[in-house]
């Protein structure tokens, strides 16, 4: 069955409704809650849009690397049977700023999103002018009201006022800023100190003039060390030594993965303490893993997660794309979190790789 854009006829035509025509029946999905549209650029905006408004029960959306239009983004914030808890709209060229922020700002279907992707890179950056970029951190429920888990604002405009002025994000465990030149890094490490304590896991590829490729690579490493990891990720020093004492310790985040440009992770060699570069396709730095609910740091070296852990960092680089930080296949198994986060994989994708 193919998808058509019905013939225009020379009598009157009927105001069609928000379905979705196969040929000339008009067809809705009420019962589907997640749609994957992730790279499928090859559809038409004309076409795009009716399709995907004739899922009015959505609660996770892809549109990552589509030709979403403006249009859609309206079409959906007019929506009152779409409410969202992830939606992702990375790379994707036909989006204006004001679109983006009227869905994000006005859209009822976005009051309760828990991961929202606007990922760009220097290839295709997110539309974004700084002013909008103030606006959406100051007044999108999503983001005021704390509950976001997931945001990705990489290759936004962002400044160190936008994170100072931002809400507090107690719900956030990771965080994507990359491609982002002259955000400081001093000024993310203040964001996550005071306002979102409990982020895991942050993206920083070719972010600030600290870690560009022009800067001196000892100071790049001493930024990331000094800055990143001794200030947010170290445990506070003590003289005492009885196990409540060093079970009640605490670093001032719970920070344990931080993705780099390649040349950072070059340089870091294979990590410091209980550090470890890992590098894959997009280059992580992982520190101690969670143990089931319990963020633990210091695991001992026969644990099996600090186990796994040595044994991506000794493999040189031969890390399947299946890795994951996210743990992609079960978040599938488990329906809880549909997206595989950092690139918009999906369960068909993750199920794709062995293993």
């Amino acid at each position: 069955m193919y998808l058509m854009v019905p013939e225009q006829s020379t009598q009157d035509v009927p105001e069609r409704g928000r379905g979705v025509r196969f040929e000339d029946e008009e067809i809705y999905f009420p019962r589907l809650n997640r749609l994957c549209l992730r790279s499928v650029s090859s559809v038409s905006s004309t076409i795009l849009t009716p399709f995907v408004l004739a899922f009015p029960s959505l609660t996770h959306l892809d549109l990552s690397g589509t030709r979403c239009a403006p249009e859609l983004l309206d079409g959906l914030a007019e929506s009152y049977t779409i409410h969202l808890v992830s939606l992702s709209l990375g790379r994707c060229p036909r989006l204006t700023s004001e679109s983006v922020k009227n869905i994000l700002i006005n859209g009822q279907c976005t009051y309760d999103l828990e991961h929202l992707s606007l990922f760009g890179d220097v290839t295709c950056p997110f539309p974004f002018e700084e002013d909008d970029v103030e606006t959406i951190l100051l007044e999108a429920p999503c983001i005021t009201h704390g509950r976001l888990t997931y945001l990705d604002l990489s290759s936004h405009p962002i400044t160190s006022s936008h994170l100072a002025a931002c809400p507090p994000q107690p719900m956030l465990r990771s965080f994507g800023l990359s491609f982002i030149t002259n955000l400081e890094l001093s000024s993310i490490a203040d964001f996550l100190l005071k306002k979102a304590s409990n982020v895991e896991i942050i993206t920083l590829v070719s972010t600030s003039l600290q870690l560009a490729p022009t800067a001196p690579i000892r100071q790049s490493t001493l930024a990331v060390h000094s800055t990143l990891i001794q200030q947010l990720c170290t445990l506070p020093f003590t003289l005492r030594t009885d196990p409540e004492t060093l079970k009640r310790q605490q670093a001032a985040t719970k920070l344990r993965v931080i993705e780099l440009s390649p040349h950072i992770l070059s340089a870091l060699g294979t990590g410091a303490g209980s550090w470890r570069v890992v590098r894959t396709e997009s280059g992580d730095v992982g520190v101690d893993g969670v143990e089931k609910a319990l963020f633990k740091r210091g695991l001992l070296s026969e644990h099996p997660l600090r186990k796994g852990l040595e044994a991506l960092a000794e493999s040189g680089g031969n890390v399947s794309t299946a890795v994951g930080w996210h743990a992609r296949k079960m978040e599938v198994l488990h329906g809880d979190g549909l997206l595989g986060r950092e690139d918009g994989l999906y369960g068909a994708m993750s199920f794709a790789f062995a293993g």
